[in-house]
C-alpha cells in the first residue's frame, strides 16, 4: 500500500509540469479561457488570457484599465521573498460592479511566461469563503469573464502602442547617437584643418629657414675669406712694427 502511494505521488509530480506547460501555447495570445490557480489554501477557478508585454507593464495597465473601466482599484500584494514573484492584485468588497448587486472581491494574478508575454488570471468571490466558479456562480463567473474579454483587446492595443513607443525611443536614441557622431566628425575636421594650417605654416618657416641657412653659408664663406685677408694685413703690420722697434 505504501509503495502504491509513493508511486502515485511520483506520477502526479511528473505530470504536474506537463499539465502546466500545456496551459499555454504560442499563438493563443488574447484568447480568454477558463483556468485554475491556488489561492487561500485551495484551487480557485479563474479566467485567463495571455498578453504581450513584460509583467510589470502588464500589471500597470491592468490596474489602470480596471480602475478606469470598472472602478475596481486593484491593489498590489506583497512580493514573495522566496520566489521573487509579485503578489496577487486585489480589490475587496467592491460595490457597483456589473458582476453582482452585492459587493464582491476581485483578484488578479500575473505570471511572466517569457520576457515579453504575461498571463493574466482574473478571479473573485463574495468573500474569502465564497469564490466564483463556472458551476456554482455561473452568472457572476460569466460576468467576470466578460471583464477579461473586454480587457484583452484593450491590452492588445496598449501592447502595440508600447511597441511603437519603444521603437520611437530606439529611433530617437539612434538619432541622438548620430548627432553625437556628426559633432565628433565636425570637431575632427576642424582639428584636421587647424593641423594642416599649422603644417603649412611650419613648411613656410622651414623654407625661410633654408633660405636663411643658404644666405648664412655664403656669408660664412665671405667671412672666412675676409678674415684671411685681414689676418695677412695683421701679420704684415706686425712685421713692420717689429722692424721699427729694432731700430
Amino acid at each position: 500500500m505504501l509503495r502504491q502511494l509513493s508511486l502515485l505521488l511520483l506520477f502526479s509530480v511528473l505530470l504536474a509540469p506537463a499539465a502546466h506547460s500545456q496551459a499555454y501555447e504560442p499563438g493563443q495570445n488574447y484568447v480568454v479561457r477558463q483556468g485554475q490557480l491556488p489561492y487561500a489554501g485551495r484551487t480557485q477557478y479563474s479566467v485567463n488570457v495571455v498578453v504581450d508585454g513584460n509583467e510589470d507593464k502588464t500589471r500597470d495597465f491592468l490596474q489602470s484599465f480596471m480602475k478606469d473601466t470598472y472602478r475596481v482599484p486593484l491593489k498590489s500584494g506583497l512580493v514573495n521573498m522566496v520566489t521573487k514573484k509579485n503578489g496577487v492584485l486585489s480589490a475587496k468588497q467592491v460595490a457597483g460592479t456589473n458582476i453582482s448587486s452585492r459587493p464582491v472581491d476581485i483578484y488578479a494574478a500575473t505570471t511572466a511566461l517569457t520576457d515579453s508575454t504575461t498571463e493574466v488570471a482574473l478571479f473573485g468571490g463574495f468573500g474569502e469563503k465564497t469564490f466564483f466558479s463556472p458551476d456554482l456562480t455561473t452568472t457572476e463567473f460569466k460576468r467576470l469573464q466578460a471583464m477579461l474579454e473586454r480587457y484583452a483587446p484593450a491590452a492588445r492595443v496598449n501592447a502595440f502602442r508600447q511597441q511603437v513607443l519603444e521603437a520611437e525611443a530606439e529611433v530617437a536614441a539612434i538619432d541622438k547617437e548620430k548627432e553625437k557622431i556628426n559633432h565628433n566628425m565636425d570637431n575632427t575636421r576642424a582639428n584636421t584643418a587647424a593641423n594642416l594650417r599649422r603644417i603649412e605654416e611650419l613648411l613656410r618657416q622651414n623654407k625661410a629657414n633654408a633660405q636663411s641657412l643658404s644666405q648664412d653659408s655664403v656669408r660664412l664663406i665671405s667671412n672666412g675669406q675676409l678674415r684671411e685677408v685681414k689676418s695677412q694685413v695683421v701679420e704684415r703690420r706686425k712685421t713692420r712694427l717689429a722692424g721699427v722697434v729694432a731700430k
